[in-house]
C-alpha cells in the first residue's frame, strides 16, 4: 500500500511539472505568464529576488496567479490582518496593498469543491517600517487545511541558496502529517521527493543547478522553486504549494575571491621575506668587507 501510495502521489505532483502554462494550478509568480514561459524557455526565470527585494520600489507590487478562476486571495500582513485581494480587470494580476510594514507578508489562494481544496502560499517581503512582529508569528499562524510550513523562514538579507539544506513542516489541521510525500521542483529542470517523519518535517537541500555562474550576487538572477503534496481525507482531495526563489550560493565567488587574496597575500610575503633576505646578505657583504678593511 504505502508503494502504490508513493507511486501515485509522485504521479500526480511529477505530471504537473513547475512550468504552470502546462498545468492548470493555483500558483503564485511574480510575472505575467507570457514573460515567465519566456524566461523559462530561455535560461533561468527571472523572478523577484529575496522576497520581492529585485522589484523596483517605486513601483507597485504586484502577484500573478496562474488558474485563477473561481479562486479567492487573501494578503496576511505581519500582525495578521487579513486583506482580501481582487484581481485586476478581471485578470490574474493582483496588487499587493500597502501596509508601511517592512516584514513578510502573506500571499494566500484557495479554490474549493465539493471533492477537492487547492491552495498556494508565498511570502513577499515588504519595506515600511519595523511592524515590530517576528517572521514566526505569520508563518506560524493557521492559513490553510494543508500547509506547508517552512522551518525556520529565512530572515531578512538571507535568502535560500543553492547547496544550503531548509527544513519544512506538513500540517494539515494544523497537526503534523506524516508519512507524506512532497515534491520539490525548480525552474531550472531539477526534481526531487522525500516523505515527512514522524513529526511532519521533511528537508530538502536545494539543488545546485544554475547555469553559466558570474561573480555577485546582482550577476546571477534568482530562480524558482515549489514544493508540493497532496492529502485525501473524508473524500476530499487537498493539494498545496509553498513557492519562493532561491538564489546561487555566494560560495561560487566567495571562494574565489578568498583563493586570489591567499595568492595575493602569500606572493606580496614571498616579496617582503626575499626583500629581507636581501637586505640581510647587502648588510653581511657590507660588514665582511668593513671587517677586512679594518685589518
Amino acid at each position: 500500500m504505502r508503494i502504490k501510495a508513493k507511486t501515485a502521489v509522485l504521479f500526480f505532483l511529477g505530471t504537473f511539472g513547475i512550468n504552470h502554462l502546462t498545468y492548470a494550478e493555483l500558483l503564485w509568480n511574480p510575472k505575467p505568464v507570457k514573460e515567465a514561459e519566456s524566461k523559462i524557455k530561455s535560461s533561468n526565470t527571472g523572478h523577484e529576488g529575496h522576497a520581492g527585494h529585485q522589484q523596483n520600489r517605486s513601483k507597485e507590487k504586484a502577484f500573478y496567479l496562474e488558474d485563477n478562476q473561481n479562486s479567492t486571495a487573501r494578503y496576511i500582513t505581519p500582525g495578521l490582518e487579513v486583506i482580501p485581494l481582487t484581481a485586476e480587470e478581471k485578470g490574474n494580476k493582483y496588487i499587493l496593498p500597502k501596509t508601511g510594514m517592512d516584514n513578510y507578508h502573506a500571499l494566500v489562494a484557495e479554490r474549493k469543491t465539493e471533492s477537492t481544496h487547492e491552495s498556494a502560499l508565498r511570502y513577499p517581503y515588504m519595506r515600511g517600517k519595523p511592524s515590530g512582529h517576528s517572521p514566526d508569528k505569520l508563518v506560524s499562524d493557521s492559513k490553510l487545511p494543508l500547509e506547508i510550513v517552512p522551518e525556520p523562514m529565512i530572515r531578512e538579507h538571507w535568502r535560500f541558496y543553492s547547496s544550503n539544506k531548509h527544513d519544512y513542516k506538513v500540517l494539515f489541521e494544523e497537526k503534523p502529517l506524516k508519512d507524506t510525500w512532497v515534491i520539490l521542483q525548480t525552474s531550472n529542470g531539477s526534481k526531487m521527493d522525500a516523505k515527512t517523519d514522524g513529526d511532519g518535517k521533511v528537508n530538502f537541500t536545494l539543488p545546485e543547478d544554475f547555469q553559466d555562474i558570474k561573480p555577485g550576487r546582482r550577476a546571477n538572477k534568482p530562480a524558482e522553486f515549489i514544493l508540493r503534496t497532496v492529502h485525501i481525507s473524508d473524500g476530499i482531495t487537498y493539494k498545496t504549494n509553498f513557492s519562493a526563489p532561491y538564489s546561487v550560493n555566494p560560495s561560487h565567488w566567495n571562494s574565489n575571491l578568498g583563493g586570489i587574496l591567499s595568492l595575493s597575500v602569500g606572493f606580496l610575503s614571498g616579496i617582503v621575506i626575499m626583500r629581507r633576505h636581501n637586505n640581510k646578505m647587502n648588510e653581511e657583504k657590507k660588514n665582511n668587507k668593513n671587517s677586512r678593511r679594518a685589518s
